[in-house]
């Protein structure tokens, strides 16, 4: 059908019911733990990033050196981080856009680079085969991920970073592990 290999599967780079079980898990710990934020959104995102790396590290198949994995762990947590930036940055040139526009392009634009930018990493550590069709299609499940959770925050009358980064974290292994199947 669809899938040549199950997300189990010996070929595949992460084992993923195990990624998915870890993700799941910490995003339960976090969500527990709200009321305690770090100063700022782009340190949070920063830890954010960091956590879903270090999912990806600890679900790895084959295990590679160290310094590897502490090397991903970090490029990922400051790719993280330079996406909220970005988007913090780029709010002084959005803000007069009418209504939610400007939000919304904002985080569209943060979860997009943030996406694509981690994508092209984890590309380049660990799953070489990811086709550039692969990337793209991983990218804007994020974008999308990050929009309804946008749209359901606004309508619900709560959003929070958290919200964006688990949605984003679910949206971006998805579509790895569809990727990576197919």
């Amino acid at each position: 059908m669809f899938l040549k290999t199950s997300p189990s599967s010996p070929s595949a780079t992460l084992h993923y019911p195990r990624h998915f079980m870890l993700l799941a898990g910490i995003a339960a710990v976090l969500a527990a733990a709200s009321p305690w934020r770090l100063h700022g959104p782009v340190a949070s995102f920063g830890l954010y990033g960091a956590l879903h790396a270090l999912t990806v590290v600890l679900t790895l198949r084959a295990l590679p050196s160290l310094r590897r994995r502490l090397l991903f762990i970090a490029i990922a947590a400051s790719l993280s981080m330079l996406s909220a930036a970005v988007g913090l940055y780029g709010s002084h040139f959005i803000g007069t856009l009418p209504g939610t526009a400007g939000p919304f392009l904002l985080l569209a634009l943060s979860s997009g680079f943030g996406a694509a930018s981690y994508a092209v990493l984890v590309r380049r550590f660990w799953i070489a085969k990811l086709s550039r069709r692969s990337l793209v299609s991983i990218t804007l499940g994020c974008v999308l991920a990050t929009l309804v959770v946008l749209t359901l925050g606004i309508l619900l009358g709560t959003i929070g970073s958290l919200w964006l980064a688990l949605s984003w974290w679910f949206a971006f292994s998805t579509g790895l592990w569809y990727r990576e199947a197919t």
